[in-house]
């Protein structure tokens, strides 16, 4: 078994990891660099790894420093399955589309530019039309289930308790009669939270991967990304009666 760091490491985006075991090229996440122009620089680069000879890529979530390169994976050649919850398909298939959207804007301006200054025209990193071509290699699994890739590698998503979809991923590798468990944090959410539920709780760990950005600091109020306020914004209302009697309604609305 080999696992390997492709991104947030020693940065806090471009989440994805190879991990290569029982025969089988498994990415989880593929995640897009996010910050400053020099990290940006990091998506244009190749990937350390041929995309056709991936066979699956296992995503945490929606959030484009998790998913933002699934495009260019299958612009470039991938041709495996993406596994994802039933929630972060469907977000996946707004929020990806509108990432492309996004490349090709950005493209247009540096093009403008370059026509100016004589240089050589941008390409975007990819297109609505690959983000569409992306979104035909998901297939949405359930929490709490169990799915066999082969004879050696078991996988099973739990709820992370971040925004709607997210997940933990526990990864079951059987190697020459061992077994070791993975555990892929991706982003890890508060508890209390309206719509999404707690994270689970995870036992029985060999191997344990997750990013340290908040290990220094108290969050005293919820920090969330832009799905995570979207998702509040839509939370409808309590009734009048339901506000009184102070029950805890959003942990009873989920």
């Amino acid at each position: 078994m080999r696992l390997t760091f492709l991104g947030a490491a020693m940065t806090v985006t471009g989440s994805s990891y190879l991990l290569e075991t029982n025969g089988l090229n498994m990415l989880v996440d593929c995640g897009m660099f996010q910050g400053s122009k020099i990290i940006e620089a990091f998506n244009c680069r190749p990937f350390p790894y041929n995309p056709a000879d991936i066979d699956c890529v296992l995503l945490t979530h929606s959030h484009i420093d998790h998913s933002g390169l699934l495009p260019k994976l299958v612009k470039e050649g991938f041709k495996g399955t993406i596994y994802a919850t039933k929630a972060t398909v469907e977000l996946c298939s707004i929020m990806l589309p509108d990432s492309a959207h996004i490349q090709e804007f950005d493209a247009e301006i540096a093009n403008q530019k370059s026509q100016r200054a004589g240089k050589l025209a941008a390409e975007p990193l990819y297109t609505v039309a690959d983000a569409q071509d992306c979104l035909q290699h998901f297939a949405p699994v359930k929490y709490n289930t169990d799915l066999k890739l082969n004879d050696g590698v078991r996988i099973r998503f739990r709820d992370a308790g971040h925004i709607l979809g997210s997940s933990i991923l526990e990864i079951w590798a059987t190697e020459q009669g061992e077994t070791n468990k993975l555990v892929f944090i991706g982003d890890l959410g508060q508890p209390d939270q309206p719509i999404i539920k707690d994270p689970s709780y995870i036992e029985d760990v060999d191997y344990l991967i997750m990013k340290s950005t908040y290990g220094n600091r108290s969050h005293d109020d919820l920090d969330n990304f832009a799905v995570g306020r979207t998702q509040i914004i839509l939370l409808p209302s309590p009734p009048a009666s339901e506000s009184r009697k102070n029950t805890g309604y959003t942990r009873n609305h989920r």
